[in-house]
């Protein structure tokens, strides 16, 4: 299924998906779906309307994506733990006990309303 195209501004645009809508606003890099401000990339919807405008998608992407942004992660070495038995942890922790947490199983389902008893 195609999808049709209407600017509104140079940067607000109406997405028609099939018989859905969404408004995109590149300037602040938002879509009605969600996707385009939760995963920080440009969602389908974003991508028509910049195909539309002839630009590229690279700019509309969050700089975490970037090639330098993923090696800065690695920067920092990080080593492999050493087997558990050679674990140096204090008799306090390896003692101490953690059991899970109480108060029984929640039903399934929504839970009934609590109602007030009114006393007359």
């Amino acid at each position: 299924m195609s999808s049709t195209v209407r600017a509104s501004t140079d940067h607000i645009h109406t997405v028609i998906d099939g018989v859905k809508r969404y408004i995109v606003c590149l300037e602040n890099k938002r879509c009605r779906c969600g996707k385009f401000q939760l995963d920080e990339l440009p969602c389908a919807h974003a991508l028509v309307a910049l195909r539309h405008m002839n630009e590229s998608y690279e700019n509309y992407c969050s700089p975490f994506y970037t090639r330098e942004s993923l090696l800065r992660t690695y920067e920092i070495p990080v080593n492999p733990m050493p087997d558990e038995s050679k674990w140096n942890v204090p008799q306090h922790i390896s003692e101490e006990v953690v059991n899970p947490p109480t108060g029984g199983k929640r039903q399934p389902g929504r839970p009934q309303k609590e109602r007030y008893k009114t006393y007359d």
